[in-house]
């Protein structure tokens, strides 16, 4: 399941403020890598503005950043592009954006919501050591808009 991060919302801090000390959002992020290695699914943060240094993302989270538009603008924008709104997760604590998003077709959760899904899954989940994780050929086949019947 793909969840999408409402960043600077999150964080609490503005863009020029994150840019200008970037020890929050490193913080956000590594949390966000820890989560999806334990099962999270595909992770994706939207920041506001423009990061001029380009960060590296942790393993597991993709970083986009939104300038010259809000990142709310760019979820939705984004969610008005995808095939399938209904299967993403927008996580934010901006009320209006997660109104905006599930009148788009999209789940959405608050930062709270997220991380006790979150630990519930990785309580239910049994401990793996040393093993692949199996390939999801449907998901595969959504993430990269293929058609079933010509494939």
């Amino acid at each position: 399941m793909p969840y999408w991060f409402d960043g600077n919302n999150l964080i609490g801090q503005s863009a020029s403020t994150a840019r200008a000390d970037s020890k929050v959002r490193r913080e956000f992020l590594s949390t966000l890598s820890t989560y999806q290695r334990s099962g999270g699914g595909k992770f994706l943060v939207y920041f506001d503005g423009d990061d001029p240094c380009r960060g590296i993302a942790p393993p597991g989270v993709s970083i986009r950043y939104s300038a010259p538009v809000s990142a709310d603008d760019a979820i939705l924008r984004r969610l008005k592009e995808i095939q399938h709104p209904s299967e993403v997760f927008v996580i934010t604590n901006d009320r209006a954006l997660r109104l905006h998003c599930r009148n788009s077709g999209a789940s959405a959760l608050t930062w709270q919501e997220f991380c006790s899904k979150m630990q519930s899954r990785s309580l239910r989940k049994p401990a793996k050591h040393n093993q692949e994780k199996p390939v999801d050929v449907d998901d595969w086949i959504r993430y990269f808009g293929l058609d079933r019947t010509k494939i």
